[in-house]
């Protein structure tokens, strides 16, 4: 049995049994209810109610993890509603969102996770990525993640989790030195964004053109020799970018095939010696930008 239904059973008894008394830190006992007959104030003002919700997201902001036992619990006594700024105060760590992605019960907790960044100080230890990792597939209303915990940890358990989730658009894995993307990236097939600048890939995996809903790709900043094959065969494809690779090889052919490009940058060297005959494939992209202006010296 978890730990939420442990606690439900705890704070809310069969109705015949005499009810616990309300945990004193966030809860003081309700004075005698009024006469029926004589309309008085409600018996919880709300500067009580605005004071226990203080001190629950004084817990949940704690990095103590029997902090969060205790927020739990007086959550439910207190049949509390999660709001936007209760949810921030957990998305800043590993440990937290696996305490609360792991609880019975929580789908009004995991509808406000729609947004998360894994920055360096997300994970404490390194076993903490894979118990992130089982539970992320928990979080089906993620849309937005970013990975910029750098090189320190291991990004490749949250990528194969991230894969499974079900409403995911934008996918960012920049500046972590990764030299391989693995192929279940490709099962993500509602990215409209993946940036992965700032690695060392010299290649994609096979089926990335199973993304058929992506809309930007950023490679820059990585290792390319030539433009993967798996880019011409993204029709949806409007954003393009592989500037800063020692790029050698470009097809302006096949980039043709990619009508709606509006936006595609190069290496300067590349762009300009098939300016031209990119401008006749590709009519629709902007050559008006700044990195299409070269100097003539």
């Amino acid at each position: 049995m978890g730990f939420w239904k442990r606690l439900k059973d705890w704070v809310l008894p069969p109705e015949e049994a005499t009810p616990p008394p309300t945990p004193t830190p966030v809860r003081q006992a309700a004075g005698p209810e009024p006469p029926t007959s004589t309309p008085e104030p409600a018996a919880e003002p709300s500067g009580e109610e605005a004071q226990q919700l203080a001190q629950i997201k004084a817990l949940l902001e704690s990095y103590d993890l029997s902090n969060h036992e205790l927020a739990a619990m007086f959550m439910l006594g207190l049949n509390t509603t999660w709001d936007a700024e209760m949810c921030a105060l957990v998305t800043d760590s590993a440990d937290k969102l696996t305490f609360w992605g792991n609880q019975e019960d929580n789908e009004a907790f995991l509808k406000h996770v729609v947004h998360l960044r894994i920055g360096p100080r997300f994970f404490g230890q390194y076993n903490e990525i894979a118990a992130f990792a089982a539970v992320l597939p928990r979080f089906v209303h993620l849309r937005s993640l970013r990975w910029e915990a750098k090189h320190y940890w291991n990004q490749h358990p949250i990528l194969a989790a991230a894969s499974e989730l079900p409403q995911l658009e934008h996918l960012h894995i920049e500046e972590s030195k990764m030299n391989y993307l693995p192929e279940y990236i490709a099962q993500a097939t509602q990215l409209k964004a993946l940036s992965l600048k700032g690695n060392k890939l010299t290649e994609l995996p096979e089926g990335l053109e199973l993304l058929t809903q992506l809309e930007t790709l950023d490679l820059s900043d990585n290792q390319f020799k030539a433009c993967p094959r798996a880019v011409y065969q993204l029709k949806r494809l409007e954003t393009l970018r592989l500037h800063n690779n020692p790029l050698d090889e470009i097809k302006p052919r096949f980039l043709g095939r990619l009508y709606r490009l509006r936006d595609l940058q190069l290496p300067e060297s590349v762009a300009k010696y098939h300016y031209d005959t990119l401008k006749d494939w590709l009519p629709d992209v902007d050559f008006d930008q700044p990195y299409w202006h070269f100097d003539d010296e």
